[in-house]
């Protein structure tokens, strides 16, 4: 199980199966639970942006920052994505300097 840290929060990613089936979502956040849930059988490519999306949920959520869903977080998911697949290296070459 991977986990990713958030402020001073600790979340636990699971991969689940039927999560599109069932809910018709990719991923999901779970507030309560401090997990986010990935579907099992996405692509790698949208299991990335997915967790991105998620990740961004949670943050909207921890942060009380109310973007809108589909105007805001959505692209946001999306252009962040982007970025860290286009520059796989951006961070540690932030770091090395």
């Amino acid at each position: 199980m991977s986990k990713v840290k958030i402020g001073g929060y600790e979340l636990n990613i699971i991969e689940k199966e039927n999560l599109v089936n069932n809910y018709e979502h990719f991923g999901e956040y779970s507030e309560v639970l401090d997990e986010i849930y990935l579907d099992k059988n996405l692509s790698k490519q949208k299991k990335i942006e997915t967790l991105m999306h998620e990740i961004l949920e949670a943050i909207n959520c921890l942060y009380k920052l109310n973007l809108n869903h589909d105007k805001q977080l959505c692209i946001l998911a999306v252009v962040l994505h982007q970025i860290l697949i286009d520059n796989p290296n951006l961070v540690l070459n932030v770091y090395d300097h």
